[in-house]
């Protein structure tokens, strides 16, 4: 992801990472998106064929958060829905996170399109968009991905975020690389030496068959690193499409309520380390969701100390979480493998006051 701010000269890089008429309501399961899974077509045998039968299929994706500032990522095309008359899009949730509005920018790199959130999911990082229309290209996809260590996979996406429809070829490195995003989390990657920067995130890895087998994360890029970029295995992704697509709502005109995966969470707060005068470092509440899903939504303040924080299940295993600084308090957090119903108890100080914060955790939904 690509992330501009227009106050600034010059590029910011990110790093890693109503109510409606019941008579016109529709689920999406009452409809039946299509999908493209293995073709019987000749199989493309170089990358320049492999480019030529899914190029088009590859967008551009820009998410605006206000008229200073917005983020450029990449997506592609996978299905489309002709009752409701829309295709659907796929990116990394990091690329459309808490942005206003969305366009989608097609492969001739003139024709613009504005999107929507269908939903999705920040723990796997992927989220679902989609544009009026269904006569588009759409990537295949794999019933059961083949990919194996040095197979030859082709990226298409948007480096930097200024240069759309940019192809790049590789081999893959490693599967199931366990890799830990900037919120902390551990993902299972596919690793590859293909050329990924800032911007690449939300396109597409095709294999040698021309099949849509991972969605670039250029969240995991850090800077001064190069060779090694990673990928969501489309297994993951289609498990998360499938989950949003069952949960989302369309009225015919707009997404009423987003779609989601179940069992995903989120905190209502960040925190970062901080220092005082009179005291050492302290990990406290930085910043807060306006997101109504999730988990302590309502209960922290801005700068609130925490000083300890423990955890029970529902299957009855409880526990403390020990942690050092920011970091280290939201790696042990998610390490417990937390579920919906679970509570986790933070101990605060708020204005020189001690006291207990119980958070139960909640199914998140994107706004």
């Amino acid at each position: 992801m690509k992330k501009i701010n227009l106050l600034l000269i010059g590029l910011l890089v990110l790093p890693f990472i109503t109510g409606c008429d019941a008579k016109n309501k529709a689920n999406v399961l009452n409809s039946t998106p299509i999908f493209t899974y293995n073709v019987n077509e000749i199989p493309p045998s170089s990358v320049e064929e492999i480019v030529e039968n899914t190029y088009d299929s590859v967008v551009s994706i820009k998410a605006d958060y206000n008229q200073y500032s917005y983020s450029s990522g990449s997506g592609t095309f996978i299905s489309y829905d002709e009752e409701l008359n829309l295709s659907y899009i796929l990116t990394c949730y990091h690329v459309i996170d808490d942005a206003s509005s969305y366009t989608v920018t097609l492969s001739d790199q003139k024709t613009t399109l504005i999107a929507s959130l269908v939903g999705g999911d920040p723990t796997n990082d992927i989220a679902l968009l989609s544009v009026s229309g269904t006569n588009y290209k759409y990537a295949t996809i794999p019933e059961t991905s083949s990919l194996k260590l040095g197979s030859q996979v082709v990226v298409i996406g948007n480096p930097l975020g200024t240069l759309p429809g940019s192809v790049t070829s590789g081999y893959v490195s490693f599967l199931n690389r366990e890799v830990l995003s900037e919120d902390y989390r551990t993902m299972k990657l596919i690793q590859t030496d293909a050329s990924i920067n800032s911007g690449n995130s939300g396109g597409a890895m095709f294999d040698s068959l021309g099949r849509l087998v991972g969605v670039v994360n250029a969240k995991y890029v850090d800077e001064g690193v190069e060779g090694l970029g990673f990928a969501i295995p489309i297994e993951k992704a289609m498990d998360v499409v499938t989950s949003v697509l069952k949960t989302a709502q369309y009225d015919g005109t707009n997404w009423t309520t987003k779609g989601y995966y179940e069992g995903s969470f989120e905190f209502a707060f960040t925190v970062s380390d901080f220092s005082s005068f009179f005291s050492s470092s302290y990990v406290a509440v930085s910043a807060i969701s306006d997101n109504s899903s999730t988990s302590g939504y309502n209960q922290f303040n801005l700068y609130d100390e925490i000083r300890s924080v423990s955890y029970n299940k529902i299957d009855g295993t409880n526990g403390d979480v020990l942690f050092t600084n920011s970091q280290t308090l939201m790696q042990q957090l998610y390490k417990f493998n937390l579920s919906i119903g679970d509570t986790v108890t933070f101990k605060i100080i708020r204005n020189r006051v001690e006291q207990d914060i119980v958070v139960t955790i909640s199914q998140f939904i994107p706004n």
